[in-house]
């Protein structure tokens, strides 16, 4: 790695690109109490258990599911034996992705293969799908009735061999799937999956971006809270 100018504003990180880190963008949701989950989730909580005028310190007591606002799904989350979120190689918890609208299509709807073979995925690519839903968080309407990927377009991506695949909603899955076939087919194959991205994910469709993603070092998860960032190139 080396600058391409004073201060690192700008770092090459490959032959082809520069990344401008100090445009980076928070794909994350806030972790608050009332948040959206997913219907049946652990439903979290987040209280002071110290504070500075009562104990001298502040110390907030935590509650949460593993699938809780803005998170990654490890193989573990449908595969038996399948790797945990702890056992990923952190490797792969940061590339270049791809960021496709998908808005075009009715909230509700399913992205099929035709919807992604207009666009040029590359093997190792994450691929990120800004569907508009994100845009109607905290709607009840929508959290029982969002855009998701079906099993044909998960397998369309598995063929392109991608590292990963991240949605702007609550689930990659039809709501309420008996047989959960996307994940399944995305993550036995061991394409991770990101959930629950924050609506400036639409500042970036269209583009190429640096894309991070960092889970809890939750051992043997089958998942974890992510804090998930976009860098754009220059």
């Amino acid at each position: 790695m080396q600058s391409s100018s004073r201060g690192n504003k700008f770092l090459k990180l490959t032959n082809q690109h520069n990344y401008n880190f100090e445009r980076a963008v928070d794909l994350t949701h806030e972790l608050e109490n009332g948040m959206p989950v997913y219907p049946g989730d652990p439903q979290p909580s987040f209280d002071r258990a110290k504070t500075i005028a009562k104990d001298g310190v502040n110390i907030s007591d935590l509650k949460l599911g593993s699938h809780t606002g803005t998170h990654m799904d490890a193989p573990l989350h449908f595969v038996e034996g399948g790797t945990p979120v702890d056992r990923i190689p952190v490797s792969k918890l940061f590339g270049e992705a791809l960021v496709l609208d998908l808005s075009y299509k009715p909230i509700g709807s399913g992205i099929e293969a035709k919807d992604l073979e207009k666009a040029e995925i590359h093997q190792d690519d994450i691929v990120l799908c800004y569907t508009g839903s994100s845009d109607r968080w905290g709607d009840p309407e929508v959290n029982s009735n969002f855009t998701y990927l079906t099993p044909e377009g998960a397998r369309y991506l598995v063929s392109k061999k991608i590292r990963a695949v991240g949605i702007d909603f609550l689930s990659i899955e039809k709501f309420h799937s008996k047989s959960h076939d996307t994940h399944r087919e995305l993550l036995s194959n061991g394409v991770f999956i990101i959930e629950s991205l924050n609506k400036e994910l639409k500042r970036f469709v269209g583009q190429r971006i640096l894309f991070v993603c960092l889970p809890l070092r939750f051992k043997d998860g089958d998942g974890s809270p992510c804090r998930a960032l976009g860098v754009p190139l220059t």
